[in-house]
């Protein structure tokens, strides 16, 4: 098994939860649910293959279950009935937000550890003006610099950071991943 594979089915079984709850509120059932989960799981495996690295995971299944619940209602007539795709759709958009707002947790809990690496003057010029909040004529006079200078040095601060904390953010998917 590849090694890229192994990371998608790796991240997929950690994700279990979170489509579990998808699917759930769905259909209503837990049993149905975990039924739906299993289907899911299979085709997972079995198309493992067509996931493109980097993009959304758990969007990718979230879609197969969507299709799969959808189909077995049509068929079926088992499912709870989605009168309106409206209501797929809110769901979709609540667990999409809840994945947006899990990246930026993990964007947050880097910067701290991106600015731990930044050098103690570039530290210091950061925390003066996004912390104590003086404005560039003040971090002039205090660091006897030019605003001109100050706020070049600023932009090549916050680049270094950016650039840090997105790496980081997408090494933990990697490995995640």
């Amino acid at each position: 098994m590849g090694i890229e594979r192994e990371l998608v089915i790796r991240e997929f079984q950690r994700d279990r939860i979170r489509l579990l709850a998808y699917i759930r509120a769905l259909v209503g059932d837990p049993g149905r649910s975990e039924d739906i989960f299993q289907s899911v799981s299979v085709i997972v495996l079995q198309k493992v293959d067509e996931f493109i690295p980097g993009s959304d995971l758990h969007s990718w299944c979230r879609g197969i279950a969507r299709n799969l619940i959808l189909r077995e209602q049509r068929s079926a007539h088992r499912l709870r009935t989605f009168q309106d795709d409206r209501l797929l759709d809110l769901v979709d958009l609540a667990f999409a937000e809840n994945a947006e707002s899990d990246l930026l947790e993990a964007r947050r809990d880097q910067v701290h550890t991106c600015l731990d690496q930044l050098s103690p003057s570039a530290r210091e010029l950061i925390e003066l003006r996004y912390v104590s909040g003086l404005s560039l004529r003040q971090l002039s006079g205090k660091l006897r610099r030019t605003e001109g200078a100050i706020q070049v040095a600023l932009s090549r601060i916050r680049k270094v950071l950016r650039e840090c904390v997105e790496r980081r953010v997408q090494q933990g998917r990697a490995v995640r991943l």
